[in-house]
């Protein structure tokens, strides 16, 4: 098969979420990576669907999350990558909680969801008294794939994980943001992530950092594959 021909297959990235703000966050991540690739939320083909998260660590959920999408889209998308995140806080004075449970960490009545406010008080409400207020923020990138090369089509699985180091404040501060950036003052910069704009959230969050990990991680199995990021009428 020429290179030319190997080089025009699209190849499509789902960020399999269902959260908008992740979306927002990782699209911007993501796009530039080569003109080869197209990058699309759920929402965006159609596919309105919410996994558990049954897993025990952080790793587990985000595998269990891309290949469940992996698996339900692969028909529509012959060349294709899933791409999910699981993250989670942890804090050094609870014994590293709310971590996998993050999203879910407020005692609610069955069938209801915390909301991000609610949330953020109960972390609050936990940590009442408690000088040790040093946390970090921890996410895992999984990728499971479907790509073409010269030997014809591959699949392959990573993992790629970010960590910023901070503390957590008495009180939520800022207004950008969600989940727990109020109160997540990071260490490099003295502010919280609420207190960033989205540019600088970007350029050191925990997200940011697995994404970076992750695209170094896809290049260098596309290169191992002989697969080039850019064909002939685009260049990266």
């Amino acid at each position: 098969m020429p290179m030319t021909d190997t080089a025009r297959n699209q190849i499509t990235i789902i960020l399999a979420t269902g959260n908008c703000d992740k979306v927002r966050e990782l699209r911007p991540l993501l796009e530039n990576i080569s003109p080869l690739f197209r990058v699309f939320a759920l929402h965006e083909i159609g596919t309105d669907v919410e996994i558990e998260e049954t897993e025990a660590t952080l790793e587990g959920n985000a595998l269990l999350k891309a290949r469940a999408i992996f698996d339900l889209l692969a028909e529509r998308f012959p060349f294709m990558i899933a791409l999910a995140d699981d993250t989670g806080l942890e804090v050094e004075s609870l014994n590293g909680a709310p971590g996998v449970y993050s999203a879910r960490y407020a005692p609610m009545h069955a069938g209801e969801s915390p909301t991000y406010k609610d949330n953020v008080n109960h972390l609050l409400h936990s940590m009442n008294g408690i000088a040790n207020r040093t946390a970090r923020f921890r996410s895992v990138l999984a990728l499971k794939g479907s790509l073409p090369s010269l030997q014809g089509p591959f699949l392959f699985e990573e993992t790629a994980d970010g960590v910023v180091h901070g503390s957590i404040t008495l009180e939520p501060k800022g207004d950008a943001g969600f989940g727990y950036d109020p109160v997540f003052l990071v260490d490099s910069t003295g502010k919280t992530y609420s207190e960033m704009s989205m540019a600088e959230k970007n350029a050191l969050s925990h997200r940011s950092l697995a994404v970076q990990q992750a695209i170094v991680a896809l290049k260098d199995i596309l290169a191992g594959h002989s697969i080039p990021l850019t064909d002939t009428n685009a260049s990266l």
